[in-house]
């Protein structure tokens, strides 16, 4: 997969859920590749029924670190589901992705 086939949506805020499960729906839609990363208050979205949904049709990772911060119950009974990956994840996504977008 090259680089330009790959969109990047980092969710860093708990607002705003709505604009990303649009955007990365119609981004799988036009056969690109989504990859949802979150992290501090984004990791909200991981109990939403748009995570859920988005699950299959993208690939969803969020920081363990803010995982371990953020510590609400929405958010740990979706962990097994959602990998936690280490904070440098998010640097080497932005390398991997030719567009991405930061709600």
């Amino acid at each position: 997969m090259h680089a330009k086939d790959i969109l990047g949506i980092i969710v860093n805020s708990n607002r705003y859920f709505d604009f990303v499960a649009n955007l990365a729906e119609a981004a799988a839609d036009h056969d690109k590749v989504v990859h949802i990363h979150l992290l501090g208050d984004g990791c909200e979205f991981a109990s939403t029924e748009a995570c859920a949904r988005l699950r299959r049709q993208a690939r969803i990772t969020m920081c363990a670190k803010s995982a371990c911060q953020v510590a609400k119950g929405s958010v740990e009974g979706v962990q097994g589901d959602i990998p936690l990956v280490p904070p440098q994840e998010l640097t080497r996504l932005l390398k991997q992705c030719c567009r991405y977008v930061v709600f």
